[in-house]
């Protein structure tokens, strides 16, 4: 490989993953593995009052990843929010899904959610929340 394209390799950031400090694990574990059907890649637990799981979406081959941790009162990294619910909407994280309705349908029996919505642009939005109260809207792109 010759050093121009070599070097242009290193700048290119390669995925994704959001992190989210739940005030109850073992709920947002379940919420997002059995709710959501995340997979497991990883799971960690540093000693000090740190724990946590790291989760995929999508196929395997998929660089999208969500780490879902517990602080604990007593690490050095804690902040008191993380014991808080989250109080409004000014993060959210959507999921595209090729079927709306499928996910309407399994949800419906086991979580609180609104829609399928379809929204101006032509996308149908599903709501719902989290353990700790954050948003998640499922979506599926404009059917053409």
């Amino acid at each position: 490989m010759d050093k121009k394209k070599e070097h242009a390799l290193d700048r290119i950031l390669l995925s994704l993953k959001t992190v989210i400090r739940t005030k109850n694990f073992e709920d947002s574990k379940l919420f997002y593995t059995q709710i959501l059907n995340l997979k497991i890649t990883e799971e960690y637990n540093d000693g000090d009052g740190s724990k946590g799981v790291i989760l995929q979406f999508g196929h395997e081959d998929s660089n999208a990843f969500l780490e879902i941790s517990e602080i604990a009162s007593n690490h050095y990294y804690h902040q008191n929010s993380f014991d808080k619910s989250i109080e409004n909407d000014k993060i959210d994280i959507q999921i595209k899904t090729n079927n709306i309705e499928y996910w309407a349908t399994r949800l419906r029996d086991k979580w609180k959610v609104k829609g399928p919505v379809l929204r101006p642009w032509g996308s149908y939005y599903l709501y719902l929340r989290d353990p700790d109260g954050l948003q998640i809207i499922i979506y599926q792109e404009k059917i053409k």
